[in-house]
């Protein structure tokens, strides 16, 4: 009789859409196949797996392609906040691509909660600035998807000023981050983003994506552009 984690796998392959998955490859860049499944497919997946059995797909799970890492990652992302925090880690390491994390860091369901999201804060302020890779890429999305606001926007952008030249993936995370606080902090943020401590790649992507923002008036967009272009012919 097969377990959870193998009943997945079978759900995840009934699913298996070539052409996306020749498209996904190119965009996800796992070192892992891709079975190629649609996100929406993969979180039912993942859905059913938690309701008939959790903890045996978390036992069982064997990390072979990006559909399976992924449902073992929105498994975790279901759970109370101290089971959460006690196996989050663990899906981490396993995650070689920013589609692991971009996908997973949103769907936390116990960070919805205030108390559970605060208690959280004080991990990521221990842990943000001693971590790399594609765990530290969590960390800055984290912030971007749960603390962006009057309380927390000081670290945010403090902690965007000084992770520096930690890679693509990540300088491309505080570029992503910063488009966003600036929609919502816009006089801080653009404080940040000309302080001088982004390096140009980050600040260049950083006005890139605002730019490319509804929320942002025509007039702000040009204005950030200029300032930028002056800023490069120094």
């Amino acid at each position: 009789m097969k377990n959870v984690y193998e009943k997945t796998l079978d759900i995840l392959f009934g699913k298996r859409d070539e052409k996306f998955r020749e498209f996904s490859e190119k965009i996800v860049c796992s070192k892992r196949p891709l079975i190629g499944v649609r996100t929406a497919d993969v979180r039912k997946a993942a859905e059913s797996a938690f309701k008939e059995n959790a903890p045996e797909y978390l036992e069982n799970c064997k990390f072979l392609y990006y559909e399976d890492t992924l449902v073992y990652g929105l498994i975790i992302a279901k759970t109370g906040y101290k089971e959460f925090v006690s196996r989050y880690r663990s899906y981490l390491e396993k995650c070689d691509c920013w589609a692991n994390i971009d996908s997973f860091v949103p769907s936390i369901k116990c960070l919805k909660n205030k108390e559970n999201r605060e208690n959280f804060y004080e991990i990521t302020k221990d842990v943000i600035f001693s971590r790399e890779g594609f765990e530290l890429r969590f960390y800055i999305v984290a912030l971007m998807v749960y603390f962006l606001d009057e309380e927390h926007i000081s670290f945010v952008l403090s902690a965007a000023e000084n992770l520096r030249g930690k890679g693509y993936y990540n300088d491309m995370a505080i570029a992503w981050l910063l488009s966003v606080a600036y929609i919502k902090f816009p006089t801080e943020t653009e404080r940040t983003i000309f302080s001088g401590k982004l390096d140009d790649f980050t600040r260049n992507k950083t006005i890139s994506k605002i730019s490319d923002s509804y929320r942002v008036s025509a007039e702000e967009k040009a204005r950030l552009k200029d300032y930028n272009k002056r800023l490069l012919w120094k």
